[in-house]
């Protein structure tokens, strides 16, 4: 849902999801511009050119560092032909989407590309146990872009695009993974009445949950090819304004009802220049980032809760502004047609101003009285510098297979918790060491990649709700060891087959903690247990057929499969914080026309039925698990018309 948030690891390497103003492990860039949240306009990664995946730190390329890796999208850019299409879908759980896309060439100069879509799911996908309650996990979404390319001279182009989402529906949400426990009960007598239903896509909740998002970007990058030499300027804005109601206690009881809202507003600036000098390819730039949030949440306790009356509590940060600025360089040297030796290096800034006050209202009907402030207001700073290079060797052992071996620096800035007074946590630090190979076999027809990692990562940044408190704060060591493998075959003009696998050793070196919903237990040392998601098996696996033409157009069928082993959300690695291991079926089945200008495509996404969970909180005040649990199975048709 256009409403939800986005969590993307990469080799174990990701972003915790408690913090608003955490930077992202893994960065996102839309058409060459840093997503600083990239959930908020996650409706309108469509009518995309491709997708570029990058696992490894990043940085000394272009835009924003990051220590896990990069995940580019890359919109379709207006063509010098006019031309569209019209898509519509519909699907179980009554989902609909509209989509329209036309491209318009007004002279040799000037093109656009715009795109409409509309997207409505009227039935949740987690059905209410209260008759009357209300489903969760659905909604509706209105967005577009608008891209316009102009030649202004034969070696200067200048690309616009602007963008804009509106979303609304309660797609946010958690669900009870386990009965409060004893202690729970006792200190809160109300729980004794509440339902809670453990069955997947299942929820009790009594209090309105909703959210309203709007998004709105803008960017502007101008581009001069001169004597051989690439010059680049980007210019990105960003504008996200979110609202946000909880059933946080997820029951038929308003044990904690909740209320969020977020704004934040983004200003991203890089040049880069890129060129040859003799046998090195450069590319060299600056990259600057100004950042501006602000957000609120506030808990109702209703009932009361241990060891408070009925009362309220409320977080609030006034500015979180943050101030980036970074240089980075990379360098490619052909030493002969076959070894090239690489090379890079990034320096960055960042500085950080919290202003913030938190606060609680004890509420006793009839008595006045003031809030007892939990953090005064106040504005606290910190900044950090950052080093991290990037060498390594590449060698062609013929034209269609090569090796290399890199070994980078990665580096995630630290931040301020707004749940917490003063809590600073540290910046993430990551070492990694890479070998691998890459070829083209069978004639070309057959691609196969392999590579062999380490990392070597100090400083992860964790989150754990503690009392009524969500605090972050950083493990000390971890290592990762990993082996993936690629393919893909396209034997002839009928079947086409991919697949992938990872095996990964994830774990933590140095790390004790307490566990909050096992207090008795003490400080328990979880060196040797496995990172958050971190599956220590995955694999995808695709192959489709497509038949000869008949007079009334070609089918193509296709299945795909994606497979996961056990991993936990939590440091414990106790049963409970587990996601056994799972694998989800997509089927599809496509009729194109003759002259390809219309296609149906039936589809079937996770035919099984597979139950499993996206993500897991705690708290100790249930002495339970939150989760929210990826889709169910889904089945529909869509149509396209191209013109």
């Amino acid at each position: 849902p256009a409403s939800s948030f986005t969590q993307i690891y990469l080799r174990g390497v990701g972003t915790f999801g408690a913090n608003a103003f955490a930077e992202q492990g893994v960065a996102f860039n839309l058409d060459g511009v840093y997503l600083s949240r990239p959930a908020a306009p996650a409706g309108l990664f469509y009518d995309l050119e491709r997708l570029e995946v990058l696992k490894g730190p990043q940085g000394t390329l272009y835009g924003r560092n990051a220590n896990g890796g990069v995940i580019n999208f890359i919109t379709r850019a207006p063509t010098d032909q006019f031309e569209g299409y019209v898509l519509g879908s519909y699907g179980n759980y009554d989902e609909s989407r509209l989509q329209g896309v036309v491209n318009v060439p007004f002279n040799d100069r000037i093109r656009a590309r715009l795109v409409l879509d509309r997207w409505n799911r009227e039935e949740g996908f987690v059905k209410n146990v209260i008759p009357g309650g209300q489903d969760l996990d659905k909604g509706t979404s209105l967005s577009g872009r608008l891209r316009v390319s102009a030649d202004l001279t034969d070696n200067l182009k200048l690309d616009l695009s602007a963008s804009a989402l509106h979303s609304t529906g309660p797609s946010l949400y958690f669900t009870l993974h386990n009965k409060p426990n004893a202690t729970a009960v006792a200190q809160n007598p109300f729980l004794q009445n509440a339902i809670i239903p453990l069955e997947p896509w299942r929820t009790s909740a009594n209090d309105p949950v909703d959210s309203n998002r709007n998004f709105g970007s803008g960017s502007a990058t101008l581009t001069w090819d001169v004597g051989g030499v690439t010059v680049r300027s980007i210019t990105g804005y960003a504008r996200l304004a979110d609202r946000f109601l909880g059933d946080d206690d997820t029951f038929n009881l308003s044990a904690f009802p909740a209320t969020r809202n977020f704004r934040s507003k983004t200003w991203t600036q890089e040049v880069n220049v890129s060129g040859d000098i003799g046998p090195v390819n450069l590319v060299g730039g600056v990259f600057y980032m100004d950042d501006d949030a602000y957000v609120m949440q506030n808990y109702d306790f209703k009932l009361g809760i241990f060891p408070l009356p009925p009362s309220s509590l409320h977080f609030e940060t006034l500015s979180h502004k943050t101030k980036t600025l970074a240089a980075f360089a990379d360098a490619t040297w052909n030493i002969t047609d076959r070894l090239r030796l690489l090379g890079g290096v990034r320096f960055s800034k960042d500085k950080q101003d919290s202003t913030q006050r938190n606060y609680l209202q004890v509420n006793i009907p009839g008595v006045p009285l003031p809030p007892t402030f939990t953090c005064p207001l106040q504005t606290n700073e910190v900044e950090w510098s950052s080093t991290t290079p990037r060498i390594g060797a590449q060698y062609d052992l013929s034209d269609n297979a090569n090796v290399y071996g890199t070994v980078s620096k990665g580096f995630k800035v630290g931040g301020f918790n707004p749940y917490a007074c003063k809590n600073v946590f540290e910046p993430e630090k990551l070492t990694a060491y890479e070998i691998g190979f890459k070829t083209r076999l069978l004639d070309r027809s057959l691609t196969l990649n392999a590579s062999a990692f380490y990392y070597d990562y100090t400083d992860l940044q964790l989150n754990q709700v503690v009392g009524l408190a969500i605090l972050i704060k950083n493990a000390p060591a971890a290592e990762i060891k990993g082996l993936e493998v690629e393919a893909a075959w396209q034997p002839d003009d009928h079947w086409t087959f991919n697949g992938n696998i990872s095996l990964l050793d994830a774990t933590y070196t140095e790390f004790s903690n307490v566990d909050s919903l096992a207090p008795q237990l003490g400080l328990q040392d979880v060196s040797g247990n496995s990172l958050n998601d971190a599956p220590k098996r995955s694999a995808n696996a695709g192959v489709a057929y497509r038949t000869d033409p008949f007079s009334f157009g070609s089918l193509t069928a296709r299945v795909d499969l994606s497979y996961r082993s056990t991993f936990y959300f939590r440091e414990f690695n106790n049963p409970l914080d587990a996601q056994e291991a799972y694998t989800l079926v997509n089927l599809g089945l496509i009729w194109d026309s003759p002259d390809e200008k219309y296609r149906v495509r039936l589809y079937g996404n996770n035919i099984t039925n597979e139950a499993h969970i996206n993500r897991m909180s705690s708290t100790d005040q249930l002495g339970a698990r939150f989760v929210n649990w990826g889709a169910p199975r889904q089945f529909g048709v869509e149509l396209k018309a191209n013109f």
